[in-house]
């Protein structure tokens, strides 16, 4: 069995997670960054290594927190690290961040193997409240990743532990995005990417275009005022997603995404 080392590298009090590239496998997640033991080495010594290819940086490694087996083949460990120099350069990542405590990572759409070890080394125990959902009521944000145990950032937020997709559709002044609502009673939502041409193969454009077949649930809000979502339901898709013109953040004209989607209780 193949070992891969992950890094909980602490700084200053700090814990950091890192970002994988859209093009990577799993891209758009986070994770705890790290990388593939080789012949010859130590698990240590891949560590240091990896973080230094990943970052420019230079971490002393210590003990074992946690483990899981992704698959019959692979093995993933988490080690606790310091800091000891460098700057945390970008190279294989898209984007870093440093938390205070490491109960703020459920915060952050971590990879599946990733939670693992989070709920491994935090002893989390607490599941989704999906049930506490009232067609009809207006949550807060912090309502809303409390019920999922997810991120409180962005329109499309992918929640592992409820294995559940949140859209938020915002009708309030500024939002460059036309989610709209046809005769029909269908949404036209509006993919993910504030600026430049939209991919269906990005980030929760991918999760929403195969939510007939992945087995993730779809749950829509939709707010007309600042800070407040009011729960539709779950949403399902009712056709081929399909990409049309509009305008984005800077008003340039770009390619967009959308998703036919209609309440499923209807």
């Amino acid at each position: 069995m193949k070992t891969v080392v992950a890094a909980l590298v602490r700084r200053d009090g700090k814990y950091l997670t890192a970002k994988r590239k859209d093009d990577a496998a799993l891209g758009g997640l986070w994770e705890f960054p790290g990388g593939k033991v080789e012949d010859g080495e130590t698990e240590q010594e891949a560590l240091e290594r990896e973080i230094v290819e990943e970052f420019n940086t230079l971490i002393a490694v210590s003990k074992l927190l946690a483990n899981t087996q992704i698959n019959d083949e692979i093995m993933l460990k988490l080690y606790a690290c310091e800091h000891k120099l460098g700057a945390y350069q970008l190279r294989e990542h898209s984007e870093l961040a440093w938390v205070d405590n490491l109960r703020q990572l459920y915060g952050y759409e971590l990879a599946p193997a990733d939670v693992e070890l989070l709920e491994q080394i935090t002893k989390d125990k607490r599941q989704p409240a999906l049930h506490e959902l009232v067609i009809g009521d207006a949550y807060k944000n912090e309502d809303i990743m409390r019920m999922f145990l997810v991120s409180g950032q962005g329109g499309m937020r992918k929640s592992n532990r409820a294995n559940s997709l949140i859209l938020f559709a915002l009708h309030n002044t500024g939002n460059p995005y036309e989610d709209k609502w046809d005769d029909q009673g269908v949404m036209h939502y509006t993919g993910m990417g504030l600026s430049g041409d939209q991919s269906i193969d990005y980030a929760q454009n991918k999760t929403l275009a195969e939510s007939r077949t992945n087995g993730v649930g779809v749950h829509l809000f939709e707010s007309f005022e600042p800070k407040e979502y009011m729960y539709r339901g779950q949403v399902q898709l009712v056709g081929d997603p399909y990409y049309e013109r509009q305008k984005d953040e800077a008003n340039n004209q770009r390619q967009v995404v959308k998703f036919p989607l209609r309440l499923s209780q209807q």
